[in-house]
């Protein structure tokens, strides 16, 4: 699964940005430069302008980037592993080895983002009070009022945001079950995105062009809260269903030393893209079609492939679950279950199946 631009490595946690934040870069920069800064501090010329707004939308996401990082913290004085940090531009999601989180340690974890972002804004408003060149006073009077709003904002009890994490914790505790748990709050996180949505148009139709941040931010709340549930939903679901269960024992194979033209010939009879490479009995790699960059047949089956090495194998002790989050971080539909020796394969789309069977009843 691709994260986006890794951009830094902080504490053992690897910064990446997402694709989106360059476009929502511009789009703030835009309207500071163009609205924002010249209604607050009017008479000055537009090169200062577009350097307000650009500084301030900068400093706006390593206000967001600190806040993801108090979270991170936080996990890892827990002995919770934090291997990524993917940042949007008003959040980020941390990428967890373990989900199976205590509503304890989920309690601190998610207070302590809209903590960090409401002491942040004191400090940013102490900071605007003293005697600072224009610039810089435009720019802090802007950040300590968007992270008093993000500290605010993220405290709302709807799932995702941290003020909903906080409300699934506490209803943990009372429930003891995460599946009602999550769905009371995404409840929550519907209803809000869905009141910043309607108050969006509400705001465009009075002419108010502002209210597209709020149908923007409403409708990927509502989103992101809807998804949330529904993947407890498929953990829960295949947490239960042990990795032999949807094993498959004959699969395509070939062995390190062929040729790629048996590899070709075996593409075009089957139609599958993704081979199981063997030095006998013992696995050693996997061809993927989709990454061949060269299909000469003279070329050699280790050649092409990609040692086991660089491949997250599943066990026989695992879940359909564990499956299913290998197949997204490495991309791949095919995975082999291996115990010293190869035993077979899951495949992405038998899990799907299974999935799509087990949801039914």
């Amino acid at each position: 699964m691709k994260k986006g631009l890794r951009i830094l490595r902080i504490k053992g946690i690897d910064v990446y940005l997402h694709y989106s934040w360059w476009i929502i870069f511009a789009l703030l920069a835009y309207s500071l430069a163009l609205d924002f800064f010249p209604s607050a501090y009017p008479g000055l010329s537009g090169v200062m302008y577009w350097l307000m707004g650009g500084l301030a939308a900068l400093s706006l996401f390593v206000s967001v980037l600190l806040h993801e990082l108090s979270h991170s913290f936080v996990a890892k004085a827990r002995k919770i592993k934090v291997e990524s940090i993917t940042l949007f531009f008003f959040g980020g999601v941390a990428s967890l080895p373990s989900e199976d989180i205590q509503p304890t340690t989920e309690f601190w974890m998610a207070l302590a983002g809209p903590l960090f972002s409401l002491v942040f804004a004191g400090v940013l408003y102490l900071v605007h009070q003293l005697a600072l060149p224009l610039l810089w006073e435009a720019v802090t009077a802007y950040l300590w009022q968007i992270n008093l709003i993000l500290g605010l904002f993220n405290l709302v009890p709807g799932f995702p945001l941290d003020g909903g994490r906080v409300f699934r914790a506490l209803l943990m505790f009372y429930y003891h079950d995460i599946r009602k748990a999550t769905r009371i709050a995404s409840r929550g996180g519907r209803f809000f995105g869905g009141l910043l949505v309607f108050l969006g148009f509400l705001n465009l139709l009075g002419g108010n062009f502002a209210g597209l941040w709020s149908v923007f931010l409403g409708g990927f709340l509502w989103m992101i809260a809807k998804s949330s549930y529904e993947q407890v939903l498929i953990k829960e679901v295949l947490a239960k269903i042990p990795v032999h269960e949807v094993m498959v024992k004959k699969y395509l194979s070939v062995q390190q030393g062929d040729r790629f033209d048996k590899v070709l010939r075996l593409y075009k009879e089957n139609a599958d893209d993704i081979f199981i490479v063997r030095n006998k009995r013992t696995f050693v790699g996997i061809v993927d079609m989709r990454m061949v960059r060269t299909l000469s047949e003279k070329l050699r089956v280790v050649e092409v492939m990609i040692p086991a090495k660089d491949i997250e194998v599943l066990s026989v002790k695992e879940n359909t679950y564990d499956a299913l989050r290998k197949f997204e971080t490495q991309g791949l539909s095919v995975l082999p279950v291996v115990e010293k020796s190869i035993k077979g394969v899951v495949t992405m789309n038998k899990v799907v199946h299974r999935l799509a069977l087990e949801m039914k009843n």
